[in-house]
């Protein structure tokens, strides 16, 4: 069954006919959310395009093959050739899918339906694998779009049902639903003669690149409809996508939302995560009990909005507050006393009131949070003074925002994890320049103390602000990485080369009673150059290469003794063919006209005493290849520098560390320290699977240093190199795993306590 047959069009995405299109008045809101779609959509689909390249480039780069590599440049070039195309194509395709969305009589679409068919098993069975892996990696961005803006979606499905007269209107049929846009950009896609990963490589930059960053698109839209009266007071009842019903809200799994709170969008899962939280705050409350922390019932809770009015407080004080690299926290304990004495507890006497259990485990967490800010080794000391400044803030954001915990994409857990994220780079030397990362932060840590009252969308504007910085900031890393990287590459490219022929010419050569002198002088200075360019440019399987090491034997062969009448006839009848090659050989490298013409010279003596039966090295001179100071050269003086694989793996201790530094991803971070006790961060950048030589890079993109794979191994075997934790997890993500496995293994040693003591 083919797959495309299962990819449904535009076309034919049919479901119910509408008898009524739009009314007339309604006409001039309905252009103008098609002018939002013009002002915007195209806009992050050439963003794409840009990122696209970047990052077939990228794969192609560290493409274990030949064959995997020429896949990502031909996809690069397919798609530069096309993407006028494909640009013009989604644009009309999602353009006519909302005309004809309006348009009276006309079957509204069932853009849900998208992916391989499911019509039964045996059909399903017969699907390639192929197929359904494209089917998935679609699907995928479907569902992930569709959950992420479930809100915004809700509303204006309810608005766009309104204009049509209509009661209501599921996601599927929304023509600027993820699932519409996801179906125009698949029919651009779909006609490329590429292998399914290279596609699914381009349907995920689709996602990064322009499924998730639609929420401006939506929230523009929503705004257009209200602001022309367009449902205003919409219910707050919003329905999941289909493939959410039945679950368990998340509002009921732990943590209740207060009337009129907002909802969010969720990221995948949120009802996992809910679970996740409610799990940490039932061990949370079993270790309060084990220590005997229970909260008296006899005094009454404070109020959450006195509580965060109290956190207010003591937020002020810490504006201004000159930050050195000795962090200090505060713990649960510390807040909750200060919250108790601020709410009329007065120092030394008990307090009269109690703090709430939502508002007790939020503290708990986040203060169990902080102090894992402080013990994570991925950060520099400097950063973690910086970012614990932001505990009291983040407490408020806790207790204000109940999805804080829930939603893996809240406002200002995404703050905090991309800062974090930004900072395992950053080394102290040098690093708190004007302008430079450090700074960044610390500004907008300030703003965050002083601006933040109640009102979370601070550290969403705080958050854009910070990635349009690192964007603008990586933008230039990234030139010069690829730069370094490049001339890295290409040193190392050139000493294989070097070394190959090297061996190529010795071989032919070492051990040899005798070479005429002109020879060696040709192949010393001239066909050497020769068979390195040839090697550079074409490659050691490719014809040409083989055409010039067929001439080196053959020029070798043309200058030994030939006592046979049928060799010399042979040497007769093949010299033309010979200084024809080497000719246009060397005019490749434009050697030098005069210094060809002597060698030439020389050589057609060679050859005459070659026909008469004598031995040319009477004549013209040798270079004993066993002794001789000339014949060692004749290959390459350099070849005794170029680094050997083979040769670093033999002389190396094949252990775990070894095969760390040999297979540790590209994009990881270190932090090495030097002989003087001083350290430094440095990310590898590229490593070399002819040499096994390892590039590094600072933050900047910068050359740190560049090692053989076997120093590299000593560092991570002596502890001069450690490895930093993985910059692609959310700090928040580690964090709160870290504290989950320590408050089970404290519920587990606290359980066997007790079985211990009833036991006794």
């Amino acid at each position: 069954m083919s797959y495309q047959n299962n990819i449904l069009s535009f076309d034919s995405l049919l479901n119910t006919e509408r008898k009524t299109g739009v009314r007339d008045e309604f006409r001039p809101v309905v252009d103008g959310c098609r002018q939002v779609a013009v002002n915007i959509l195209p806009r992050l689909f050439e963003g794409m395009f840009e990122k696209l390249d970047d990052s077939l480039y990228e794969l192609a780069d560290k493409a274990e093959s030949n064959l995997r590599q020429s896949a990502f440049f031909d996809a690069m070039r397919e798609i530069r050739k096309d993407r006028e195309r494909i640009s013009v194509g989604f644009r009309e395709r999602v353009l006519a899918g909302y005309d004809g969305f309006w348009k009276p009589g006309q079957a509204t679409a069932g853009w849900g339906n998208v992916g391989p068919s499911k019509d039964s098993d045996d059909e399903f069975s017969l699907v390639e694998e192929d197929a359904l892996e494209e089917g998935l990696a679609i699907n995928g961005t479907i569902a992930r779009g569709e959950n992420r803006y479930y809100r915004q979606l809700f509303e204006l499905n309810q608005r766009f049902a309104f204009l049509l007269g209509r009661s209501g209107m599921d996601v599927k049929d929304n023509p600027f639903a993820p699932a519409a846009l996801v179906s125009a950009f698949y029919e651009q896609i779909c006609c490329l003669a590429l292998e399914v990963q290279v596609k699914i490589v381009i349907y995920k930059q689709f996602q990064r690149e322009v499924i998730d960053s639609l929420e401006p698109f939506y929230n523009e839209l929503n705004l257009l409809l209200v602001r022309e009266g367009v449902l205003v007071k919409l219910s707050q009842q919003v329905k999941r996508s289909p493939h959410r019903e039945g679950a368990k809200p998340v509002e009921s799994a732990h943590w209740g939302r207060r009337e009129g709170e907002p909802r969010y969008a969720q990221d995948e899962d949120p009802e996992l995560q809910a679970e996740f939280f409610g799990t940490l705050r039932q061990l949370l409350s079993q270790r309060r009990r084990g220590h005997g922390m229970v909260a008296s019932s006899t005094y009454p809770a404070l109020d959450s909005a006195d509580v965060v009015q109290a956190l207010s407080q003591l937020q002020q004080t810490s504006i201004g507050t000159q930050v050195d690299t000795s962090p200090l926290d505060m713990g649960a304990v510390d807040i909750r006393t200060h919250l108790l004495q601020v709410m009329g507890g007065a120092p030394g006497r008990p307090p009269e009131r109690s703090i709430g259990g939502n508002d007790e485990d939020a503290i708990d967490v986040i203060a169990m949070l902080f102090e894992f800010i402080l013990e994570d080794r991925s950060l520099p000391d400097a950063m973690k003074a910086l970012l614990s400044r932001l505990q009291i803030p983040m407490l408020k954001a806790a207790i204000l925002d109940k999805t804080f915990f829930h939603r893996k994409n809240h406002p200002a857990r995404r703050l905090l994890n991309s800062m974090a994220k930004a900072a395992i780079g950053w080394s102290g030397d040098g690093g708190r320049d004007d302008g430079g990362l450090y700074n960044k932060m610390s500004t907008i840590v300030e703003k965050v103390l002083t601006g933040f009252d109640n009102n979370v969308e601070i550290f969403s504007e705080l958050n854009d602000d910070f990635t349009t910085y690192l964007e603008s900031e990586n933008q230039g890393s990234q030139k010069t990485e690829q730069r370094v990287t490049q001339i890295t590459k290409g040193k190392d490219q050139l000493k294989a080369a070097r070394h190959r022929v090297f061996e190529e010419i010795n071989s032919r050569t070492f051990g040899k009673e005798g070479i005429p002198l002109p020879v060696v002088t040709l192949v010393k200075e001239g066909w050497r150059d020769v068979m390195l360019l040839v090697f550079l440019r074409k490659g050691p399987e490719s014809e040409e290469w083989r055409t010039a090491l067929a001439l080196l034997d053959k020029l070798l062969w043309s200058v030994a003794p030939k006592p046979d009448k049928s060799q010399r006839q042979a040497l007769l009848t093949e010299t033309p063919t010979l200084l024809k090659g080497l000719r246009a050989g060397l005019n490749e490298i434009s050697f030098d006209q005069h210094k060809m013409a002597k060698l030439f010279k020389d050589l057609q003596a060679c050859h005459l005493c070659c026909l008469k039966g004598g031995d040319p090295v009477h004549v013209m001179g040798s270079a004993a290849t066993g002794d001789s100071e000339a014949s060692h050269q004749a290959p390459n003086s350099d070849a005794g520098d170029v680094p050997n694989r083979n040769h670093q793996e033999a002389s190396s201790v094949r252990d775990e560390y070894f095969e760390l530094a040999e297979n540790l991803p590209i994009g990881t971070w270190l932090d090495v320290k030097e002989a003087n006790g001083m350290t430094f961060r440095a990310k590898l950048s590229w490593r070399s699977i002819v040499s096994g030589t390892c590039l590094f890079v600072n933050r900047k993109g910068q050359k740190v240093v560049e090692i053989p794979v076997t120093d590299f191994a000593s560092w991570l075997r002596t502890g001069k190199a450690r490895q930093l934790a993985e910059a692609d997890v959310p700090l928040m993500d580690r964090a709160l795993t870290a504290m989950m496995d320590v408050l089970k293994k404290t519920d587990r040693n606290t359980s066997v306590s007790d079985t211990q003591i009833s036991d006794a």
